[in-house]
Protein backbone atom coordinates (compact mmCIF):
# COMPACT_ATOMS: atom_id res chain seq x y z
CA UNK A 1 0.00 0.00 0.00
CA UNK A 2 2.95 2.48 0.75
CA UNK A 3 4.19 2.44 -2.59
CA UNK A 4 0.84 4.00 -4.70
CA UNK A 5 0.66 6.48 -1.78
CA UNK A 6 4.58 7.15 -2.31
CA UNK A 7 3.76 7.60 -6.02
CA UNK A 8 0.74 9.79 -6.00
CA UNK A 9 2.95 12.20 -3.28
CA UNK A 10 5.56 12.76 -6.05
CA UNK A 11 3.14 13.78 -8.69
CA UNK A 12 2.23 17.21 -9.12
CA UNK A 13 -1.47 18.25 -8.56
CA UNK A 14 -3.50 18.83 -11.50
CA UNK A 15 -6.76 19.99 -12.25
CA UNK A 16 -9.45 17.93 -13.85
CA UNK A 17 -10.85 18.86 -17.34
CA UNK A 18 -14.25 19.96 -15.85
CA UNK A 19 -12.71 22.48 -13.65
CA UNK A 20 -9.99 23.67 -17.03
CA UNK A 21 -13.62 23.99 -18.93
CA UNK A 22 -15.56 26.26 -16.09
CA UNK A 23 -12.25 27.99 -16.10
CA UNK A 24 -11.93 28.85 -19.70
CA UNK A 25 -13.79 32.04 -19.94
CA UNK A 26 -11.60 33.62 -17.46
CA UNK A 27 -8.90 32.75 -19.41
CA UNK A 28 -10.25 34.60 -22.29
CA UNK A 29 -11.47 37.51 -19.73
CA UNK A 30 -7.41 38.11 -19.01
CA UNK A 31 -6.62 38.00 -22.95
CA UNK A 32 -9.22 40.86 -23.50
CA UNK A 33 -8.43 42.54 -20.09
CA UNK A 34 -4.52 42.65 -21.11
CA UNK A 35 -5.10 43.62 -24.53
CA UNK A 36 -7.46 46.86 -23.21
CA UNK A 37 -3.63 47.96 -21.22
CA UNK A 38 -1.55 50.73 -22.86
CA UNK A 39 1.58 49.28 -22.31
CA UNK A 40 4.94 52.02 -22.53
CA UNK A 41 8.18 50.25 -22.92
CA UNK A 42 11.19 53.28 -23.95
CA UNK A 43 14.68 52.48 -25.27
CA UNK A 44 15.96 54.29 -21.84
CA UNK A 45 14.31 52.04 -19.86
CA UNK A 46 15.85 49.05 -21.36
CA UNK A 47 14.00 47.79 -24.14
CA UNK A 48 16.70 48.97 -26.54
CA UNK A 49 18.79 47.14 -24.46
CA UNK A 50 16.00 43.85 -24.62
CA UNK A 51 15.92 43.90 -28.73
CA UNK A 52 19.67 43.65 -28.83
CA UNK A 53 19.41 40.33 -26.64
CA UNK A 54 20.19 37.20 -28.53
CA UNK A 55 20.55 34.84 -25.62
CA UNK A 56 18.16 33.69 -23.77
CA UNK A 57 17.37 34.98 -19.89
CA UNK A 58 16.19 34.86 -16.31
CA UNK A 59 13.09 37.05 -16.24
CA UNK A 60 13.63 38.24 -13.19
CA UNK A 61 10.91 40.41 -11.16
CA UNK A 62 8.42 40.69 -7.73
CA UNK A 63 5.93 38.21 -7.66
CA UNK A 64 3.29 41.16 -7.11
CA UNK A 65 3.86 42.28 -10.36
CA UNK A 66 3.13 38.57 -11.90
CA UNK A 67 0.09 39.65 -13.47
CA UNK A 68 1.81 41.39 -16.95
CA UNK A 69 4.49 39.27 -16.83
CA UNK A 70 3.17 36.79 -19.73
CA UNK A 71 1.70 39.64 -21.71
CA UNK A 72 5.42 41.41 -21.46
CA UNK A 73 6.95 38.24 -23.04
CA UNK A 74 3.99 38.28 -25.67
CA UNK A 75 4.93 41.70 -27.10
CA UNK A 76 8.49 42.00 -26.53
CA UNK A 77 9.83 38.68 -26.19
CA UNK A 78 7.91 36.59 -28.72
CA UNK A 79 10.68 34.82 -30.45
CA UNK A 80 11.33 33.00 -27.92
CA UNK A 81 9.03 31.04 -25.31
CA UNK A 82 8.96 31.31 -21.30
CA UNK A 83 9.07 28.48 -18.81
CA UNK A 84 8.46 29.32 -15.17
CA UNK A 85 9.07 26.37 -12.00
CA UNK A 86 5.46 26.22 -10.63
CA UNK A 87 5.40 24.10 -7.18
CA UNK A 88 3.13 20.39 -7.48
CA UNK A 89 0.79 21.64 -5.13
CA UNK A 90 -2.77 21.75 -5.46
CA UNK A 91 -1.79 26.01 -5.40
CA UNK A 92 0.91 25.22 -7.95
CA UNK A 93 -2.31 24.06 -10.41
CA UNK A 94 -4.23 27.04 -9.95
CA UNK A 95 -1.02 29.07 -10.71
CA UNK A 96 -0.22 26.95 -13.62
CA UNK A 97 -3.58 27.42 -15.39
CA UNK A 98 -3.12 31.35 -14.73
CA UNK A 99 0.60 31.04 -16.79
CA UNK A 100 -1.62 29.28 -19.34
CA UNK A 101 -3.57 32.04 -20.11
CA UNK A 102 -0.38 34.38 -20.19
CA UNK A 103 0.83 32.14 -22.42
CA UNK A 104 4.05 31.02 -20.49
CA UNK A 105 4.50 27.40 -19.66
CA UNK A 106 4.76 25.35 -16.58
CA UNK A 107 7.74 23.31 -15.26
CA UNK A 108 6.01 21.36 -12.21
CA UNK A 109 8.06 19.95 -9.38
CA UNK A 110 7.08 17.28 -7.00
CA UNK A 111 6.09 17.90 -3.57
CA UNK A 112 7.86 15.88 -1.97
CA UNK A 113 11.38 16.11 -3.72
CA UNK A 114 11.54 19.90 -3.32
CA UNK A 115 11.37 20.53 -7.15
CA UNK A 116 15.07 19.44 -7.77
CA UNK A 117 14.19 17.31 -11.09
CA UNK A 118 11.97 20.26 -12.53
CA UNK A 119 15.16 22.67 -11.50
CA UNK A 120 17.20 20.57 -13.61
CA UNK A 121 14.46 20.11 -16.40
CA UNK A 122 14.57 24.30 -16.17
CA UNK A 123 18.29 24.70 -16.56
CA UNK A 124 17.91 22.42 -19.79
CA UNK A 125 15.78 24.01 -21.19
CA UNK A 126 17.29 27.20 -20.75
CA UNK A 127 20.39 25.76 -22.65
CA UNK A 128 18.48 24.48 -25.30
CA UNK A 129 17.38 28.44 -26.30
CA UNK A 130 14.08 29.07 -24.35
CA UNK A 131 13.84 31.69 -21.33
CA UNK A 132 12.82 31.16 -17.84
CA UNK A 133 11.20 33.38 -14.93
CA UNK A 134 11.84 33.53 -11.75
CA UNK A 135 10.14 35.72 -8.69
CA UNK A 136 13.48 36.45 -6.34
CA UNK A 137 10.67 36.43 -3.28
CA UNK A 138 8.20 34.22 -4.27
CA UNK A 139 5.74 32.40 -3.12
CA UNK A 140 5.60 33.41 0.18
CA UNK A 141 7.82 36.19 0.89
CA UNK A 142 8.57 38.74 2.80
CA UNK A 143 8.06 41.13 0.30
CA UNK A 144 10.75 42.56 -1.99
CA UNK A 145 13.60 40.34 -0.01
CA UNK A 146 15.22 38.04 -2.81
CA UNK A 147 16.12 34.19 -1.98
CA UNK A 148 19.34 32.61 -2.96
CA UNK A 149 17.87 29.95 -4.78
CA UNK A 150 15.85 32.36 -7.35
CA UNK A 151 19.55 32.69 -9.02
CA UNK A 152 20.35 28.99 -8.96
CA UNK A 153 18.43 28.52 -12.36
CA UNK A 154 20.67 31.46 -13.72
CA UNK A 155 23.97 30.59 -12.34
CA UNK A 156 23.95 26.86 -13.30
CA UNK A 157 23.11 27.77 -17.28
CA UNK A 158 25.44 30.59 -17.04
CA UNK A 159 22.61 33.07 -18.58
CA UNK A 160 21.96 37.04 -17.49
CA UNK A 161 19.21 38.06 -15.42
CA UNK A 162 16.80 40.05 -16.65
CA UNK A 163 14.95 42.28 -14.45
CA UNK A 164 11.64 43.13 -14.87
CA UNK A 165 9.45 45.76 -13.18
CA UNK A 166 6.02 47.54 -14.11
CA UNK A 167 4.56 51.04 -12.72
CA UNK A 168 0.52 51.52 -13.05
CA UNK A 169 -1.37 54.55 -13.81
CA UNK A 170 -4.57 53.12 -12.25
CA UNK A 171 -4.38 49.34 -10.43
CA UNK A 172 -5.82 47.53 -7.02
CA UNK A 173 -3.83 45.67 -4.64
CA UNK A 174 -4.89 42.49 -2.96
CA UNK A 175 -5.13 42.06 0.69
CA UNK A 176 -2.37 39.57 0.27
CA UNK A 177 1.32 39.20 1.99
CA UNK A 178 2.85 40.43 -1.24
CA UNK A 179 -0.27 43.22 -2.13
CA UNK A 180 -0.26 41.76 -5.49
CA UNK A 181 -1.14 44.03 -8.18
CA UNK A 182 -3.96 44.08 -10.65
CA UNK A 183 -3.88 47.38 -13.57
CA UNK A 184 -7.26 48.10 -14.26
CA UNK A 185 -8.56 47.80 -17.98
CA UNK A 186 -7.48 51.14 -20.57
CA UNK A 187 -4.71 51.79 -17.83
CA UNK A 188 -1.30 53.08 -18.81
CA UNK A 189 1.75 50.46 -17.91
CA UNK A 190 5.49 51.63 -17.80
CA UNK A 191 8.11 49.03 -18.35
CA UNK A 192 11.27 49.13 -17.12
CA UNK A 193 13.98 46.00 -17.40
CA UNK A 194 17.52 46.08 -17.01
CA UNK A 195 20.26 43.31 -17.61
CA UNK A 196 22.81 41.82 -15.85
CA UNK A 197 25.08 40.28 -17.78
CA UNK A 198 26.45 36.60 -16.35
CA UNK A 199 30.07 37.94 -15.63
CA UNK A 200 29.06 41.03 -14.18
CA UNK A 201 26.39 38.98 -11.62
CA UNK A 202 28.35 35.49 -10.59
CA UNK A 203 32.03 36.20 -11.00
CA UNK A 204 34.35 37.25 -8.05
CA UNK A 205 30.42 37.11 -5.98
CA UNK A 206 29.01 33.95 -3.67
CA UNK A 207 25.55 33.44 -4.45
CA UNK A 208 24.33 35.54 -1.60
CA UNK A 209 26.29 39.25 -2.62
CA UNK A 210 24.80 38.48 -5.91
CA UNK A 211 21.34 37.49 -4.53
CA UNK A 212 21.69 41.13 -2.39
CA UNK A 213 22.71 42.62 -6.15
CA UNK A 214 19.45 41.34 -7.60
CA UNK A 215 17.49 42.74 -4.89
CA UNK A 216 18.99 46.34 -5.06
CA UNK A 217 19.38 46.81 -8.68
CA UNK A 218 15.40 45.50 -9.27
CA UNK A 219 14.49 47.77 -6.46
CA UNK A 220 16.06 50.51 -8.10
CA UNK A 221 13.38 50.10 -10.99
CA UNK A 222 10.38 49.52 -9.22
CA UNK A 223 8.33 52.48 -8.85
CA UNK A 224 5.80 51.16 -5.38
CA UNK A 225 4.24 54.36 -5.21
Amino acid sequence: MSLPLERESNTPHQQSFKLKAILFPLGLFYRLWTKTLRITYLDQDGHAEMKEMSEPVIITLWHNRLFLAGEWHVRFRKKRRCYGLISGSRDGAWLETFYGWAGIRAVRGSRNRRGSEATRELIRLVKDGNDAGVTPDGSKGPKYQAKPGALFVARASRSPVALLSFSYSRAIRLNSWDQFIIPLPFSKIRVKTKILPYDELFNNKTLEQATRQVEQELMSITDDR
